[in-house]
């Protein structure tokens, strides 16, 4: 595995991190379920589809608005996925300073 694909999944794990911690910020401070119910717009109540959850993407594909309502979603939940993304990549790089030099047996 190269270096670059390392990178990438960290980048990616951190996105993942960050939509949850979107989750615990806009559902902690009113008491709710983190798990229940599903993600949905806080303006109609509509469920957010899978792949209308994608972080940081599916905010620019909808161009920051509810696909049902059409109400503005803030930006700062991709700010927060990438921050977290970035975050993780230099947490990364700070524990694996060696990474660069990976390489796998017999190309396994």
């Amino acid at each position: 595995m190269e270096w670059n694909i390392l990178v990438a999944y960290a980048f990616l794990l951190g996105l993942l991190i960050g939509s949850f911690l979107n989750v615990v910020i806009l559902r902690l401070p009113k008491s709710q379920s983190l798990v229940f119910p599903s993600s949905h717009c806080t303006s109609c109540g509509t469920n957010i589809r899978f792949y209308d959850n994608i972080p940081v993407l599916s905010w620019i594909l909808l161009r920051g608005k509810c696909r049902a309502c059409k109400s503005s979603i803030s930006s700062l939940y991709p700010t927060i996925e990438l921050l977290m993304g970035i975050l993780s990549v230099l947490i990364f790089w700070r524990i694996m300073p060696s990474a660069s030099n990976l390489t796998w047996v017999n190309g396994a």
